[in-house]
């Protein structure tokens, strides 16, 4: 019985392999060629993103890249048939074939070699290969038979849906819509400052060429092209100067008709040197410069391509703000007299809002952290600090994090960012400290559907080059304008309440749904905290689940099925918080000291985890009573959705085949509440001056982390 089911297996295989070569062969060369071609698209696009970008980039290095490996193909199958009497074409065809095709797709799509990438790389790699073979057999070998004909015309519906898919913007998803309609829309009576204002403004340039000489600064201690890579070497040629002698140039908006303004010195992050990314916050400077303020943004392309150089960046942002400082004092300059030397903020983008952190680092110190030797004078009053999708700890200051103390600042990222993929600046933002009241803010904002490149005007809406980026889902982004139209808004905020003292819209910056009317619409998470906030319970002081950061307090959990305190990292482990986790009625208790809540309000910061509820559609506010029991034992209670929107773990889908196989990334971010004392309601008279005990009282099922419980003044 085997020998004849052998021998039917040996005839099916025969019979396969008749038909296979009748209908296919003789088409190596075919395959050979979509091998080639494909692999030289990808590699050459790869290339001309990175070195030579544009169309005339792009379509040198793609031929340069198919010339190589067609030759490359030849030599092997030359090689392959003297040594083994065969040249394996096809086999090296559908390997090159499937290599780039993989390489596109695992780089695009950010994840490994997982299931679905590699699935999705078969697919179109079959169908590319299919279509190569099957009209190769028809139009060149004449086979005017049934089976290549429906091969051809099969596989080329199939890449047709393959270039669709590659090469449109992508879907839409109604998730944010769905988040929404969980809130109900606030009406502020203050209105924000939307569009341009009053005042004329006028544009000035300086450095190489422009109305302003600016001199070169050396930067040879602090960054190097490493001329030994390739990218080293393509830097080293592109720019006609070394490190110790960088050109300083930038681009001043001002208003014309005013002097002592407070200033907002702005610098790009990591980009193609070809593009002057300096010029991409137009949006930004003119729009400030309407209000009063002066922009500079700073020239940082010395610096890009480059890695281990974000000291670099910020010595140089740094001795921009020294040159700017100069001209103000120059009497008949053009920028005489123009900025308030003790009204400064700082900003950067990408790299350059790690920068920030650490220009306002160094501004503090006398000496350079990793070599003594150079000496810093640098002391400028900057108040405030804006990071825009920052990095994180790239450079490390001595080895240390760079941490800042009694400095204002704000934080924007974009959950859709697909270059910093994580809310990574909330690393910096937890670095912060505040040593009194002082009058000090920080503050974070999270906006679904913002990307990365959007917030500068020539970097767009992908967020990755070359052929990887045709795999991002662009479709369902914020639109250019509204996204700058957030920074815009919510950056004037806060230098009008951190440099002119100006607090008429402050509680956009802690309280962002109060406005939500009068800002496009997309969800937003909002974490914050004043020089004015006392901890009760920042789950720092070790791992003790009973115990508090204030002296004294206790804690406690009743009817919960999990409450663990674990370390949560958004670019590395940065703090800590307590898990919580219920079926049915479960609370979280602190028993404190007498503490005094009045005219003041109790503040902590929460975060959805129950991504099993958004996975089954079954949306909802996160919610939760909160109790408070003072000496006497009277109790006083709200809800925290009355004051803060906590909306659930955002479901983020950036790239296509999130769309195709149905998944998405789940996105962890922290939304601040704040309940004042009068927002607590009491059958009986409540003595907030005497608080002992504060509960949070959770229904239903969910799981969230909860974080920096304590007292925020008002």
């Amino acid at each position: 019985m085997n020998h004849l089911l052998t021998r039917r297996g040996s005839a099916l295989w025969k019979r396969f392999r008749t038909w296979f070569a009748n209908t296919f062969g003789g088409t190596e060369a075919a395959l050979c060629q979509m091998g080639a071609l494909s692999a030289a698209l990808v590699g050459g696009t790869a290339l001309s993103a990175a070195y030579w970008p544009g169309a005339l980039g792009g379509g040198v290095l793609c031929g340069a890249v198919l010339a190589l490996l067609e030759l490359a193909l030849w030599l092997a199958r030359k090689l392959l048939d003297q040594l083994l009497g065969r040249s394996l074409g096809c086999l090296m065809a559908w390997t090159l074939l499937l290599c780039s095709i993989a390489y596109m797709t695992e780089q695009g799509a950010r994840e490994g070699w997982t299931w679905r990438v590699l699935l999705f790389s078969g697919f179109a790699a079959a169908a590319l290969g299919l279509l190569a073979a099957s009209w190769w057999s028809v139009l060149v070998r004449r086979r005017l038979k049934a089976a290549p004909l429906a091969a051809g015309l099969l596989s080329g519906a199939a890449v047709s849906l393959l270039a669709a898919f590659l090469f449109t913007s992508g879907f839409d998803d109604d998730r944010v819509s769905r988040y929404l309609a969980l809130t109900r829309p606030q009406e502020s009576e203050i209105p924000l400052d939307v569009g341009q204002g009053p005042l004329q403004t006028a544009v000035l340039d300086y450095g190489p060429g422009a109305p302003l000489e600016a001199g070169t600064v050396d930067l040879t201690a602090f960054m190097s092209r490493d001329t030994g890579s390739l990218t080293g070497r393509y830097v080293d040629a592109y720019w006609d100067y070394q490190l110790d002698s960088v050109p300083m140039q930038g681009r001043v908006w001002y208003p014309r008709d005013r002097e002592n303004c407070p200033v907002l010195f702005i610098a790009h992050g990591n980009h193609e040197i070809s593009t002057p990314s300096y010029l991409g916050y137009d949006y930004l400077g003119s729009y400030l410069a309407s209000y009063g303020y002066v922009v500079v943004s700073v020239d940082q392309n010395a610096c890009n391509m480059l890695t281990g150089e974000n000291d670099g960046r910020a010595v140089l942002l740094l001795e921009h703000i020294g040159l700017l400082l100069e001209y103000n004092g120059q009497q008949g300059n053009l920028l005489y007299r123009k900025i308030d030397p003790e009204r400064i903020a700082i900003a950067g983008h990408s790299r350059g809002g790690e920068m920030a952190a650490t220009a306002a680092l160094f501004n503090q110190y006398d000496r350079y952290p990793e070599n003594g030797n150079i000496a810093f004078d640098y002391g400028f009053a900057i108040r405030s600090v804006i990071a825009i999708a920052p990095t994180v700890d790239q450079y490390r200051p001595a080895d240390h994090s760079v941490e800042l103390e009694d400095i204002n600042y704000l934080l924007l990222h974009g959950a859709a960012d697909r270059d910093v993929t994580s809310f990574m600046g909330m690393s910096q933002y937890e670095k912060i400290s505040f040593t009194g009241d002082g009058g000090y803010l920080k503050t974070a904002l999270y906006i679904a559907g913002a990307n990365h490149g959007q917030f500068n005007q020539l970097w767009g809406a992908y967020d990755q080059a070359g052929p990887s980026g045709r795999l991002l889902n662009v479709e369902d982004l914020l639109s250019e304008e509204d996204q700058q139209k957030i920074a815009r808004i919510f950056i004037k905020t806060f230098l009008d309440v951190t440099l002119l003292g100006d607090n008429s819209r402050r509680d956009l910056l802690t309280d962002w749904d109060s406005f939500a009317s009068q800002l496009p619409e997309t969800v937003y998470v909002q974490c914050w905290e004043s020089s004015g906030f006392t901890p009760i319970a920042d789950f720092e002081e070790d791992s003790d689940l009973e115990t508090a950061s204030m002296e004294g307090a206790g804690i406690e959990a009743v009817g919960m099925n999990l409450w663990t305190e674990e370390q949560v990292g958004f670019g590395g482990a940065d703090t800590h918080a307590v898990r919580l986790r219920w079926h049915g009625r479960g609370s979280y208790r602190l028993s404190l000291p007498e503490t005094d809540l009045t005219g003041r309000a109790l503040a902590f910061d929460l975060c959805d985890l129950d991504s099993a509820a958004v996975e089954r559609g079954e949306l909802s506010l996160t919610d939760a009573e909160v109790v408070l029991t003072d000496a006497s034992g009277v109790e006083a209670s709200a809800r925290i959705s009355d004051f803060t929107t906590v909306f659930p773990i955002l479901a983020v889908r950036t790239d296509k085949l999130d769309f195709l196989f149905d998944t998405c990334v789940y996105k962890r971010a922290f939304a601040t509440a704040a309940i004042p004392a009068e927002g607590f309601l009491s059958q009986e008279s409540f003595d907030f001056s005497r608080v002992v005990g504060i509960s949070f009282v959770f229904d239903g099922s969910g799981q969230a982390l909860l974080d920096n419980i304590g007292v925020e003044g008002r």
